[in-house]
């Protein structure tokens, strides 16, 4: 891996202080894993890329100037060696880490091509084969790489007032599904008083105006955001049933976050409002959680020791198969901030493993937790572990 610099010596003047966070993670397995750590904002995107290999003790790092956005394992011949990583910018950029160094692309037709291109949002990113699947906003959900992209979202209509959907790719399970959410919120257009709105004078007074912008706001927030999830594979999606509360959120911001396996058979769709759903692609999800859990916002989830367990941004939980169950880590925080805060959680070689935002990640073998942090220096802005200026 080549270490990238950032020798703007005048960030903090520019920008305020560096409040990095550990926001993303992905692991190969008990020995290799990869952290997207960043301060996002929209006047300065910057990200830095850690990699791990365990074994060795060794710490890698790639800074980009963009805001990434999801990072996965590229699947290696037979899990063995060094492995790969992809992960996807806000704008459209492609960045493939692997032991050879790190390749950058553009899907094309975003703005990471042309700042004249159309504004889509890109938030996650799936190897498919040989391929990327990509999802993000305005309905952009394509399959493909290099130059050479296809659309493979599944039929799912924009019907008024409503825009086109927000795809989001969730996961996979054991047997290869695809997990995919499209999300729908109204369109703002149709409830702006602009020339043209069918409500809209020249003539009309400055009360009169003001009032009817109201009222078009307020049925604007009548409206509620709508989810809809599909499993299956680029070309073949299927429909699941999500509960009411999920698929109709109003007014607040539902959401599926994450599927975790439990063999073949079964599956978990985790999400907002407590939502734990246990079944399969081909029979179909029944929601198992408690009333008592809704208030809590589910973001991610594993299978450990025959466990479920299940991370909100606060907190760890075990789910009994009905209700979820504090679960906190028994170790003395050795700096701020002093309460657990997961950002991603996974099983490996029969450990838990947890990332914190404060830059840190613990590991619990059924006997005792371990905190490890990471280097102050892999966090830096700007780095002055030499080498060269990092990819766009």
């Amino acid at each position: 891996m080549t270490d990238a610099t950032d020798d703007d010596d005048d960030f903090e003047e520019l920008y305020g202080a560096w409040e990095p966070t550990l926001y993303a993670a992905t692991m190969a397995d008990d020995r290799y894993f990869a952290l997207l750590v960043g301060g996002p904002r929209w006047d300065d995107p910057y990200t830095i890329i850690l990699t791990r290999d365990d074994e060795a003790q060794k710490f890698s790092r790639l800074d980009v100037r963009r805001e990434l956005r999801d990072i996965r394992v590229v699947p290696r011949a037979g899990d063995v060696g060094e492995p790969s990583y992809v992960t996807l910018s806000l704008n459209g950029d492609i960045y493939v880490i692997s032991p050879k160094g790190a390749e950058h692309s553009i899907i094309p037709g975003t703005q990471a091509e042309s700042d004249d291109a159309p504004e889509i949002l890109f938030n996650s990113i799936l190897p498919v084969e040989d391929q990327w699947l990509v999802a993000g906003s305005e309905g952009f959900l394509k399959l493909g790489k290099g130059k050479s992209w296809q659309n493979v979202s599944p039929h799912l209509p924009a019907e008024y007032p409503y825009k086109m959907p927000d795809w989001t790719i969730t996961g996979t399970n054991q047997a290869g599904d695809i997990f995919i959410v499209g999300t729908q919120a109204a369109n703002a257009r149709h409830f702006n008083l602009y020339p043209g709105h069918p409500l809209y004078r020249k003539d009309m007074p400055d009360e009169e105006r003001f009032e009817l912008k109201k009222k078009l706001y307020a049925e604007l927030d009548s409206y509620p955001r709508l989810k809809t999830l599909f499993t299956g594979r680029p070309g073949a999606w299927k429909q699941q049933a999500l509960p009411d509360r999920i698929a109709r959120s109003l007014p607040a911001y539902s959401y599926v976050a994450d599927v975790e396996s439990d063999g073949p058979e079964a599956d978990y769709v985790i999400g907002s409002d407590g939502l734990v759903m246990k079944g399969n692609p081909h029979a179909g999800f029944t929601d198992i959680s408690s009333i008592a859990d809704r208030e809590k916002n589910f973001k991610d989830g594993v299978r450990w020791r025959n466990e479920l367990i299940l991370a909100t941004g606060t907190e760890l939980f075990r789910f009994d198969g009905h209700f979820a169950k504090p679960f906190a880590p028994k170790v003395k925080m050795r700096s701020a901030p002093f309460v657990l805060q997961p950002s991603a959680i996974f099983a490996q070689n029969e450990k838990l493993y947890v990332f914190d935002y404060g830059l840190r990640y613990y590991t619990f073998d059924d006997e005792s937790w371990h905190q490890h942090d990471i280097p102050k220096e892999f966090s830096q802005r700007p780095f002055k572990g030499g080498g060269g200026k990092g990819p766009p």
